[in-house]
Order: structure tokens, then C-alpha cells, then sequence
């Protein structure tokens, strides 16, 4: 009996602390880059009167940040979308993080 439950913990601990392929962004980063590629892009659609408009931002600049290219976004893109699990645990992340940017806009205004 023992030794079954040793088994069971080690094939459990296999399969939580699966290793993502080569070139494929883990999911925190993914989070922020997905944000902040849909923020610049929300931004786009308004006219801004600052000096602090997204809409110059250009692709390029956002892969420098990350420090990623067009291929490893496109790959890790595709990673996750064949693991929906994972990419609705990256699109709760996004939510997440949209609400924490709006509460603490809501509270600046207040």
C-alpha cells in the first residue's frame, strides 16, 4: 500500500512540474505582454492630448521589453492555445490585472 501511494506522488509531481518547451514564454510573462498589447491597442482608438500616447508605440518596442521575438510570441501563442487550460489560467491572469489597473484608477480619481 505504501509504496502505491509513493508511485501515485511521484507521477502527480511529474506531471505538475511540466517543463515548457524551448522558446516559450511562461505564463506571468505572457500575462504582461498580452496586457500591454491590448493596452496599446485600446489606446489607438483614442485621441489623446498628452504627450504620453501609446499609439506610437510600435511592435518592435514591445519586443524589446520582453526581450522576445516575433517567432517565440507566435510559438508560445500557439503552445498555449493547445493547452486551454493554461491559456484560460493566463487569460484569468489578464482579467486580474485589468481589474487591479481599473480599481487603482477609480481610487486616483476618488
Amino acid at each position: 500500500m505504501k509504496i502505491k501511494s509513493i508511485i501515485f506522488v511521484f507521477i502527480i509531481s511529474i506531471g505538475c512540474n511540466e517543463k515548457l518547451p524551448e522558446n516559450i514564454m511562461d505564463q506571468n510573462k505572457m500575462i504582461d505582454f498580452l496586457f500591454d498589447v491590448n493596452l496599446i491597442n485600446a489606446s489607438r482608438g483614442f485621441t489623446n492630448k498628452s504627450n504620453s500616447n501609446y499609439f506610437s508605440v510600435r511592435d518592435s518596442s514591445l519586443f524589446k521589453k520582453y526581450k522576445i521575438d516575433c517567432l517565440t510570441f507566435v510559438r508560445s501563442n500557439n503552445y498555449y492555445t493547445k493547452n486551454p487550460k493554461l491559456y484560460l489560467k493566463i487569460y484569468s491572469g489578464l482579467d486580474q490585472k485589468l481589474k487591479t489597473l481599473k480599481d487603482s484608477l477609480n481610487n486616483a480619481i476618488n
